[in-house]
């Protein structure tokens, strides 16, 4: 084998950005095995890749950082479950934790028309569990920002001229000064009511 010729012909590149199928990475697994050239030769370009995206790389802005650690911290209290200490819901919640988590609120039956049990209401977060087999009429919010997550049966909001269907895991938020109203598709809706001050 011409060890100039096959470090030459490219495939290593390929194989330090991943663009090789299964059957060409193990070659060049097993000539690199074989020739200690080719091996030195893969750790070079590959040190010279890493270089190179260190050097293009930006780090966030101070928003974008706090954003994916507020995003990962409501991941893991999502994932805790705790009653005491709940994450916001926002559009990554997974309505799957959030049944879990107000299970012990559920009523046994489901009531005739709407129920809405408190959740949390502190530092100017408003969570309630809403279980309704009843539409909601018309509002505007001008100091809170107001959003749900949907955790059982379907509806559908309307705001200004748009429609939103959502169904189990569906979140929505609603803009600030916008009217909307939700009608209520399935035999009932349970859901996660947000209502956040601005």
């Amino acid at each position: 084998m011409n060890i100039e010729d096959y470090v030459n012909s490219g495939v290593l590149h390929e194989y330090c950005i991943n663009t090789l199928s299964a059957s060409e990475r193990t070659e060049v697994e097993r000539l690199c095995a074989q020739y200690p050239e080719v091996k030195e030769e893969l750790l070079q370009m590959q040190r010279a890749l890493e270089k190179f995206a260190e050097s293009v790389g930006k780090k966030p802005a101070v928003e974008v950082q706090q954003t994916i650690w507020g995003t990962l911290e409501n991941i893991n209290k999502e994932k805790a479950g705790d009653l005491n200490d709940l994450p916001l819901i926002n559009k990554y919640s997974n309505h799957n934790n959030w049944k879990r988590i107000v299970q012990p609120l559920m009523p046994a039956q489901i009531p005739e028309k709407r129920v809405m049990l408190p959740i949390r209401d502190a530092n100017g977060v408003l969570q309630v569990l809403v279980i309704s087999r009843t539409d909601v009429d018309d509002e505007v919010h001008e100091h809170e920002r107001e959003s749900f997550l949907v955790l059982e049966g379907e509806c559908e909001c309307h705001i200004g001229d748009d429609t939103f269907r959502l169904g189990p895991g569906g979140f929505l938020e609603i803009p600030l000064y916008k009217s909307h109203n939700v009608k209520v598709l399935s035999p009932y809706v349970v859901a996660v009511l947000q209502h956040v001050a601005v």
